[in-house]
């Protein structure tokens, strides 16, 4: 089983030695570089030969913050996956940071084994989200009906299997998982994936997950 790689930047330095030492812990995760801001972390990422999987990410930092780094990483590195720790449970922040590009958002005092389960789910789906974030995500919705715009406020049409698609994304169905149950290609499920984020604007799996709860397209039984 290949490693997952993972990278850290927090400025707190007990925290980030204590979260650095947690990952080398765990058998099937790498540490590959740790930083103190976001600009030290560019800087490392652009002497690695191979970029971190995963990046766990500090919201609260003097320069560049949690926000401002998640930008400019999916836009230099959309491969990369993003979590965000933070002190903060408040639904604008999670709800911004999950339209700004983030994977998942965890509060710094969560269990250690949420914290690996949520670095393994973002490595397999693509995003992680708990009780807290789904909350966040449908309590941000301003609009749910009949007509769907995309972000850009422009009116979209979401096939019949784009919506099945759509569904067992939210449910955190992995591409091999869809595939094996609507009996089409792996491929397949990648092209209507990558379809669904054209159309409706996001950046990420975890984007389409909110614009599914967000316009009434997945029921999350809160």
């Amino acid at each position: 089983m290949d490693k997952i790689r993972i990278s850290i930047v927090d400025d707190q330095h007990l925290f980030r030695k204590g979260l650095s030492a947690l990952i080398e812990g765990v058998s099937n995760f790498e540490l590959v570089a740790e930083a103190d801001s976001g600009k030290t972390l560019l800087e490392k990422l652009k002497a690695l030969n191979t970029l971190p999987d995963v990046v766990l990410i500090d919201m609260n930092m003097p320069g560049m913050n949690g926000i401002e780094l998640t930008g400019i990483l999916h836009s230099m590195y959309p491969e990369i996956k993003i979590i965000i720790l933070t002190v903060h449970d408040q639904e604008r922040f999670i709800s911004k940071m999950i339209q700004g590009g983030a994977s998942g958002y965890l509060i710094k005092n969560c269990e250690i084994d949420e914290l690996v389960h949520a670095i393994n789910t973002v490595q397999q789906t693509g995003f992680y989200l708990n009780d807290l974030t789904l909350k966040a995500m449908a309590n941000a919705s301003k609009y749910k009906g009949d007509k769907i715009t995309n972000i850009n406020n422009i009116p979209i049409e979401i096939t019949k299997r784009e919506h099945e698609i759509l569904q067992m994304i939210c449910m955190q169905c992995t591409n091999n998982e869809i595939a094996d149950k609507l009996f089409v290609s792996v491929r397949t499920v990648d092209g209507h994936r990558n379809n669904l984020l054209a159309k409706i604007g996001c950046r990420n799996t975890a984007g389409l997950v909110l614009f599914a709860i967000s316009n009434g397209l997945y029921d999350i039984g809160f």
